[in-house]
């Protein structure tokens, strides 16, 4: 679908956290998407149109600029359907969108207990704009959407609302972390033992906290993200369900013609001192099963890049470097490669995220690893939200975790440990914890329950 986008550019924006959050806090009862990579903060406002797969993954909605939506089957490859609707909107700009962690099993064909959360849902804004601190750029198809925005957005500038933005704090000692310890620890001792039994080499168990308050998902991503040195920040408010994130780690991201992944495994609390991150005196190296799962992790990496990229081109750089997130640092490894001709993103989606989970165990095996450790079906847990312009070239998927999860009925947090041969049942469940401290504390109740 050929569009003329209209644009505005205006001047540039010394807090952009905080011009974000008081520009999307004024669009926050309709959809909306927030993505920053690296200070520069991607939002779409409204929805131009939008393609969701049901939870159940059998059945795509397309949704056109007319409001008029169209249901059918899914027959096919799903990501059939997914190209088809990112090309109609190429020209449309940025889209943005959330793959749930089911996505995978539904296109290789396993068996998997579904979710309540679509498993895909895409949209394309009606107003996109991009903040960073040298400029504001605002476009759209409608010159009147633009104006409005624009106009927010210079009356937040002008006004310096960004310097004060006047939105509620945490509430300390809120969320108790410490529950399911017991329950916990005996599912990770279940993937112990079958580790030892060589029925796979790495698995990952998460836990819920349930929040007994309704969240302010745009007051949590403000002060979370100031304490937060994440790949990836994301927030998004689309059709009933919301999640604000601190992504760790890119789980595939692609420019023109170079893609890479990140390995991100290896955990242990963050120490305020720099020599922590020294990557000769550092404790991390020592420790034989993080170590351990890291290698395990960048074995998945460089089998996911070759699905996309040319052999002879997949690369490690950054080896085990220690990277501070939140409230915890990893080992981390940067793999790229160079994208084989006719390749794209949506080649090597299917395999990214239950690889994730149980690396390298391939057909309905991954499925019935994961009864024996996960016994509730995840939703957007370890999936991706995206970011694509195809125009571009860009693809961009972060890995959801460090997040806070909220839809009609429910709020929740969520978090697992990477569990080998080598894993202690006590020490991983610490290590949920001590990931959960990179979100909780941040946590805002929504004003009306404050």
């Amino acid at each position: 679908m050929t569009r003329t986008q209209k644009q505005i550019t205006l001047a540039r924006a010394t807090r952009p956290l905080e011009t974000t959050v008081a520009l999307v806090a004024h669009y926050s009862k309709g959809s909306y998407y927030i993505f920053e990579n690296n200070e520069i903060w991607y939002i779409g406002l409204g929805t131009h149109a939008s393609l969701t797969f049901d939870a159940q993954g059998q059945t795509a909605t397309t949704t056109g600029s007319d409001g008029h939506s169209e249901s059918t089957a899914i027959t096919g490859s799903p990501t059939d359907l997914i190209r088809e609707f990112v090309s109609e909107y190429s020209s449309h700009g940025k889209i943005f969108g959330q793959v749930g962690f089911n996505y995978s099993a539904r296109c290789s064909g396993q068996a998997f207990e579904s979710g309540q959360w679509p498993m895909l849902s895409l949209i394309v804004p009606s107003v996109g704009v991009i903040i960073e601190r040298s400029k504001v750029t605002i476009t759209g198809d409608d010159d009147e959407d633009i104006r409005r925005v624009s106009e927010k957005i210079k009356s937040i500038l002008e006004a310096e609302l960004a310097e004060d933005i006047a939105l509620s704090s945490p509430v300390e000692g809120k969320i108790n972390l410490n529950v399911d310890a017991q329950t916990y620890q005996t599912r990770v001792a279940n993937a112990i033992a079958d580790i030892s039994e060589a029925k796979y080499t790495k698995a990952i168990p998460s836990r819920k906290v349930p929040l007994d308050f309704r969240v302010d998902m745009l007051a949590t991503l403000l002060h979370g993200r100031r304490a937060n040195n994440p790949a990836r920040t994301f927030s998004f408010n689309h059709d009933g369900i919301q999640a604000t994130g601190f992504s760790p780690e890119v789980l595939l991201s692609i420019n023109g013609d170079k893609a890479y992944t990140e390995a991100l495994a290896g955990t242990q609390l963050s120490n305020s001192s720099k020599a922590s991150l020294d990557p000769f005196n550092n404790k991390l190296h020592d420790d034989i099963k993080e170590v351990a799962e890291h290698v395990i992790a960048i074995k998945g990496s460089i089998r996911r890049l070759s699905k996309l990229c040319e052999p002879d081109s997949i690369a490690i750089k950054d080896f085990m470097k220690v990277m501070p997130r939140g409230s915890v640092q990893h080992l981390h490894s940067h793999v790229c490669g160079n994208l084989k001709p006719g390749c794209d993103g949506w080649d090597a989606l299917p395999g990214l995220i239950a690889n994730i989970t149980v690396p390298g165990l391939p057909g309905d095996g991954n499925s019935d690893a994961m009864k024996s450790f996960e016994p509730d079906p995840r939703d957007l847990y370890c999936g991706a939200v995206l970011m694509l312009d195809e125009g571009s070239k860009l693809f961009d998927a972060t890995l959801v975790l460090r997040t806070v999860f909220q839809d009609d009925s429910r709020q929740w947090l969520q978090a697992g440990a990477g569990v080998t041969i080598n894993s202690k049942p006590e020490r991983e469940y610490a290590e949920t914890c001590e990931k959960l401290g990179s979100v909780a504390p941040f946590v805002v109740p929504a004003s009306n329950q404050v």
